[in-house]
């Protein structure tokens, strides 16, 4: 009896039950969600009293070109901001990421550390945040500074996971390549530059579009620490669509818009990226 459900072929049906669960929450919670923040943005939509006639591209056309319209300084805001987070979040956690492949005692712990603010709130994070930068000379009080400020707290919560990316890449290059370094007379930067550098290009490129992915959708810290000021420095787009879909009149066709425009610029962005910076197998077997 054994033998014969050991030679029974697979049943394919029975993993499509498995991925079911999966397929369903991505269908429900993103395509469908798309596609009618997509019918919304076209029509005059009130986001309290339902639907409203159809204005074609009334909505892309006022954000694009209205005087009043925030969606050109908002998406400043957000690109600065999506360039502070990925210069910070890469060279910060492939730093941590190198220390801890060094580290012979407590790796484990190290790990683990820098871990828990990844999966800590952001709610509770800038909470924290919003006090230590109060006392560190409130760095959100300056149209100059508050930006960076909310980036910090970015960065700060997003290093410890790509930090583990970047170690599992690390692990992944042979120890033969730094052995042959050595043996060559190359120092440790030779070592960084000529081969850990190359061997993570594809974990290099995973990185960046994730964090490029996240920063774009910046809003709970520029919420709660700076509110979009001063002087609307930190209005990011995120925080632009929420006034316009719950603040302003619920505006919410207007929101749809702006959040679409937004995915057009960022998905344009990021197939540039990956046509420039394509993964491919870094070396040979």
């Amino acid at each position: 009896m054994a033998r014969n459900i050991v030679d029974r072929e697979p049943n394919d049906n029975v993993a499509y039950l498995y991925i079911l669960p999966a397929f369903t929450i991505i269908v429900v919670f993103s395509l469908l969600s798309m596609g009618i923040s997509l019918y919304v943005s076209v029509h005059g939509w009130d986001t309290f009293q339902g639907g409203g006639r159809y204005v074609g591209a009334e909505n892309y056309t006022r954000a694009l070109t209205d005087e009043t319209s925030m969606f050109w300084p908002a998406l400043k805001n957000t690109l600065l901001y999506v360039v502070m987070a990925v210069i910070g979040v890469i060279s910060t956690s492939l730093v941590l990421a190198l220390l801890c492949r060094k580290a012979r005692i407590g790796q484990s712990l190290f790990r683990t550390l820098y871990f828990l603010p990844s999966i800590t709130p952001m709610v509770i994070i800038s909470l924290v945040w919003y006090w230590l930068l109060q006392e560190w000379g409130n760095l959100t009080g300056s149209p100059n500074t508050a930006l960076a400020a909310i980036a910090i707290v970015g960065v700060w919560q997003a290093s410890g996971y790509n930090m583990l990316l970047f170690l599992a890449g690390l692990n992944e290059i042979p120890r033969e390549f730094y052995d042959a370094a050595r043996v060559d007379g190359a120092g440790r930067w030779g070592e960084f530059r000529h081969i850990t550098l190359p061997l993570l290009r594809n974990t290099l490129i995973f990185v960046t579009v994730m964090v490029i992915l996240g920063a774009s959708q910046v809003f709970t810290q520029a919420y709660i620490i700076t509110r979009g000021g001063p002087m609307r420095s930190t209005e990011v787009m995120g925080l632009q669509i929420y006034r316009n879909a719950f603040s302003y009149a619920g505006q919410m066709g207007y929101a749809s818009a702006m959040a679409w425009l937004l995915f057009v610029v960022m998905f344009v962005f990021i197939v540039i990226q990956m046509r420039v910076f394509r993964s491919r197998k870094v070396y040979d077997e």
